[in-house]
């Protein structure tokens, strides 16, 4: 099961960068997947958001279609708490560090819903982000971009349902160790701006060695999950855009493309020694987003900002949903520059 926080989605690195220009937007081309950046004038900020997820729905549950949608009875809804620093490095570079504290509700008993809800609080996985500025837009030209350099790594630090627990309510995170890295280009300058960025993740080898767990965490008295391998994750953010420069006010909206490739499982029987393996198909979600954000004053910032995963459904070919779990965000947040 996919575990796609809308920071889902959060996409970060190690060298980030901003332009110097005054109509600058530093990451506007994946702003639906960047919870904290810093603009040319700003040196130290600090993030505070607060999210909810919802409207949980799985595609490609066993023994059905891998594209059927139906409701996910594992995890009814998750809220996110996500605090974050973000610290101007050069003049064309800052690092960002975020982590999430994460309640999930779920079903006490899936197969029966009358027996109530239970809650779990767990941590996220932290995100160290960052990105490097090649090049900046131009007042003497429009459509001159802004161009950055984005890389982030996830550690894996969460519970998971492979290594720790079956139970969807009891976890988070998806296991990996992985690294993003991808470019980012916004036309912030003509007056509807547009923008678009394009990632791509490795994830890291892991081996669970979990005795008595295999696929999905379930139990089993014979067979120890000894190694997860994933292929390449590709995210694609399209944005379009205007800023109401004396309202202080800026919209944009877009949508958010991810396939992630293919899973083989590898497991070992603990009698015999012979290993086994199987493969998870590869996944595709799709989502829409609209952001509003209001700056009242240098060092505040405000940003209200809504995800529908598993957006438009129906047959479109390599980009249709499935084999995965979506879900709806609305999430609000609050950014404080310092100097």
């Amino acid at each position: 099961m996919k575990f796609r926080q809308i920071y889902s989605t959060i996409v970060t690195g190690v060298f980030f960068t901003i332009m110097k220009s005054a109509f600058a937007c530093s990451s506007c081309g994946s702003s639906a997947t960047s919870p904290l950046v810093l603009n040319p004038d700003e040196n130290l900020k600090m993030y505070f958001g607060i999210a909810q997820n919802f409207n949980y729905m799985d595609y490609g549950v066993k023994k059905i279609s891998e594209t059927k949608q139906i409701p996910n009875h594992k995890i009814s809804s998750r809220r996110i708490l996500t605090l974050g620093i973000g610290y101007r490095t050069t003049k064309n570079s800052f690092v960002t560090l975020t982590g999430s504290f994460v309640r999930n509700q779920g079903d006490v008993n899936p197969t029966n819903v009358n027996e109530g809800f239970e809650h779990k609080y767990l941590v996220a996985d932290p995100i160290l982000a960052g990105r490097y500025n090649l090049m900046d837009m131009s007042l003497a030209s429009t459509y001159r971009p802004q161009i950055q350099l984005a890389l982030s790594y996830k550690p894996s630090l969460a519970k998971n349902m492979v290594d720790d627990d079956p139970v969807a309510v009891k976890t988070v995170g998806n296991g990996f160790h992985q690294v993003t890295g991808g470019l980012d280009f916004w036309f912030g300058m003509p007056f509807i701006q547009f923008g678009f960025a394009q990632f791509v993740t490795y994830s890291f080898d892991r081996h669970p060695d979990n005795a008595g767990r295999t696929c999905c965490g379930m139990l089993s008295s014979t067979t120890t999950q000894i190694k997860r391998t994933r292929d390449l994750q590709y995210t694609t953010v399209l944005t379009v855009g205007h800023s109401f420069k004396e309202s202080k006010i800026s919209v944009q909206g877009g949508a958010i493309l991810d396939y992630i490739g293919k899973e083989v499982v590898t497991n070992k029987n603990n009698t015999t020694g012979v290993e086994t393996s199987w493969t998870r198909n590869a996944a595709q979600s799709n989502s829409l987003f609209a952001n509003v954000k209001y700056k009242p004053t240098f060092e505040d910032t405000f940003r209200l900002s809504y995800t529908m995963g598993g957006a438009y459904n129906g047959d479109l070919g390599y980009f249709t949903n499935a084999n995965q779990t979506t879900f709806d965000t609305l999430s609000l947040s609050y950014e404080r520059t310092f100097f």
